[in-house]
């Protein structure tokens, strides 16, 4: 990826994160990247061109490295689900981290402002979660396949109850802008998951 368009994504995602998609304009981009619009059409077609790739570059890596990633090779799926709540924990309690508890989560940020807004959003968006979905339903079954579950259960709807808890829980902590809530969510869902 080319410096300026790595700098267009960078500023793209954090704007759209904290601001909204209609409070950020494609000039306030262009002031904080100190750049052209001829520069930004260089390597964009057009502002939702440039929101779709920004939101693509971060939301595809918090996907990959957290969700799917660890339980590809895991002998233990519900041991490292836990650990991947908690990793998320910790990335919203690490002070340089991009994501920042009074923020949320960007991907229900952006379902809840973009998905209505442009028909790329909304299909990229939807997605997301069907393969967040889908990487914890796999999981589970595994889970289940190796004896490692406790109760029988239909691990789809549980991997959706699993993924509407954790945007839920940084809902929650969102609305009292407190770490602390979030840690006590996860607490309970953790536990909610040792229990399967």
């Amino acid at each position: 990826m080319k410096k300026t368009e790595k700098l267009l994504i960078d500023i793209t995602f954090d704007l759209l994160y904290k601001k909204g998609y209609c409070a950020t304009s494609l000039m306030d981009i262009l002031k904080l990247a100190k750049i052209t619009k001829g520069a930004m059409y260089y390597h964009f077609t057009n502002k939702n061109d440039l929101v779709l790739a920004s939101i693509q570059h971060y939301l595809e890596y918090i996907l990959q490295a957290h969700w799917i990633a660890p339980f590809e090779e895991c002998e233990h799926p519900i041991e490292t689900l836990i650990q991947q709540i908690n990793a998320y924990l910790d990335m919203y309690a690490d002070a340089g981290s991009f994501l920042e508890i009074k923020h949320g989560c960007p991907l229900i940020n952006f379902v809840l402002d973009m998905s209505d807004k442009d028909e790329a959003f909304f299909t990229y968006l939807q997605s997301v979660y069907t393969r967040w979905q889908e990487s914890v339903n796999k999981a589970l079954q595994k889970a289940q396949e190796l004896k490692q579950t406790k109760t029988q259960f239909d691990t789809n709807d549980q991997a959706l109850f699993i993924i509407s808890s954790v945007e839920g829980s940084i809902g929650v902590a969102k609305a009292h802008n407190d770490l602390e809530s979030l840690k006590r969510s996860f607490g309970v869902l953790t536990r909610y998951i040792e229990g399967l």
